[in-house]
């Protein structure tokens, strides 16, 4: 009785210890970020920077998956911008000097960067042990397969003589999915690891929900910003915001810490309003996707929240749509969204002729090519006029369906490795947040479900896998969940 007391209290501590340290741990990768944007921002003050980039060196070396940690906070974290001041880290930290010098496909960008020192920092830490102890993952044959797909389309452009700067314009985002995954499926051991992720997605997304509620009221209401709604926030930010939501719930449908569930109600409140300030239409369709294939997962894992929760907020939305048809202020953002499939205005209107002109050329050149694709770096056919958008360089070579994009460059094969790499993942997903013991695991099913549908559906109307936030997000996402089974405590 005595042994299984002390047994049964000596796990206590170690989990709670294990908390601990993931907490710790979170919070340490955070400060990082935030230190790395204010030195960022002081750009005439280098030492704080260098002292910060040789600690991060340090940290990695030790500890590869610390800079898988720093990777997915960031992108978290920073949009890619340059009006608002406070997201001029991830302009620096996506683009780099190549965009400031006009060669960005060219040079690698610090998130290249941190990427590359964090796989070699892997590597050398296996040979010195001399065991790599490489781990592929549930998803490793549909992952290698996506991989050989893009190196297809790169080939495949450079053969019929594109541009070598606009063929890795073009891919480079692609392949951090890749680099993520096998980082992640190689770095996450314990389930430790999987509580820092999760830790560091729900407080990066909350501060830039902060910071997006901040730039609504003060920027964008008072006309400081000087850009129209469509550019006030990046494309994809939505998908991280709606995916901050997913999380809340999961926490407190499966159980959490309790100053994260404590910490989610307050997220979800200024994560809930930011995603009503972008303004992007695409999002809440994207989440209202992402939520009804949550809702299908607990119908047969959890019926008691299904029928106390999602059934009421299903009910609560049909009574908000006819409420808010006509609304268009913030909070009727989402009744505009569904408005806008039947009715649109003229704003959207302009948008979806937009889309409908570019999927006419969209179709013209994968009937063309409907085998090889063009190859990336290749202009896909412009059949019918588009208005003009020149001051974007890509324009001509990545369309706004950027799940038909991939077809585009890759051809038919490589289509199909992406749906079949997505599907299997979305999969994965589910089957965890239903077969899964441990509350962490279901939350983290949660977050990667709710992360890929969003991408996919987002990506099937707007630009998302053509930035390097939502590949990031994705690949470590899927090279988690790919190793779940294996981790220890």
């Amino acid at each position: 009785m005595e042994s299984t007391l002390a047994s049964t209290l000596s796990i206590a501590q170690v989990q709670a210890a294990q908390r601990r340290r993931a907490t710790a741990l979170a919070m340490l990768v955070l400060v990082a970020s935030l230190l790395a944007a204010g030195a960022i921002l002081l750009v005439p003050v280098v030492p704080p920077l260098t002292l910060l980039t040789w600690g991060l060196l340090v940290l990695i070396a030790w500890q590869p998956r610390i800079g898988l940690c720093v990777a997915f906070g960031m992108v978290v974290l920073f949009e890619d911008g340059r009006l608002d001041q406070l997201m001029l880290p991830g302009a620096y930290f996506y683009g780099g000097l190549g965009n400031w010098v006009g060669l960005g496909g060219i040079l690698p960008s610090p998130l290249e960067l941190l990427l590359l020192l964090t796989t070699g920092s892997w590597l050398v830490a296996g040979i010195a042990r001399r065991r790599l102890d490489f781990r592929g993952g549930r998803l490793l044959r549909p992952m290698l397969l996506f991989l050989a797909a893009l190196l297809f389309g790169v080939l495949r452009g450079l053969v019929a003589g594109a541009a070598l700067n606009y063929v890795l314009w073009e891919c480079r985002f692609l392949f951090y999915a890749v680099i993520c995954y096998f980082l992640a499926a190689n770095t996450v051991r314990r389930w430790a690891h999987v509580r820092h992720l999760i830790t560091i997605l729900l407080i990066a997304a909350t501060l830039f929900a902060i910071e997006g509620a901040y730039r609504k009221v003060a920027l964008i209401d008072s006309g400081r910003l000087g850009v129209i709604p469509e550019f006030a926030y990046s494309h994809e930010t939505v998908i991280f915001l709606g995916t901050l939501l997913l999380v809340v719930v999961a926490q407190h449908t499966f159980g959490a810490p309790w100053w994260q569930r404590l910490f989610g109600l307050g997220a979800a409140l200024i994560g809930g309003y930011t995603l009503l300030a972008t303004e992007r239409r695409a999002g809440y369709i994207a989440l209202l996707v992402a939520f009804l294939a949550l809702a299908m997962v607990l119908l047969v894992t959890k019926r008691k929240v299904f029928i106390w929760f999602v059934v009421p907020a299903l009910v609560a939305f049909a009574i908000y749509l006819p409420l808010f048809w006509n609304n268009t202020g913030t909070f009727g953002q989402p009744a505009r969204a569904v408005r806008s499939l039947y009715q649109p205005d003229p704003r959207d209107a302009a948008s979806n002729l937009d889309r409908e002109l570019e999927k006419i050329n969209i179709q013209a050149t994968i009937h063309a090519n409907p085998l090889l694709g063009v190859g990336f770096g290749r202009e896909f056919l412009f059949v019918v006029g588009m208005p003009d958008m020149s001051w974007w360089p890509l324009w001509h070579y990545e369309p706004h369906n950027n799940v038909f994009w991939i077809w585009l460059k890759t051809g038919l094969a490589g289509f199909i490795c992406f749906l079949t790499l997505m599907g299997s993942a979305v999969a994965r997903a589910a089957h965890t947040i239903r077969s899964a013991r441990l509350p962490e695991a279901r939350v983290f099913g949660v977050l990667a479900l709710g992360a890929l549908v969003s991408a996919l559906v987002f990506s099937y109307v707007d630009l998302s896998l053509t930035s390097a936030r939502v590949p990031v997000l994705i690949g470590t996402v899927m090279g988690t969940l790919a190793v779940l089974d294996d981790l220890t405590p």
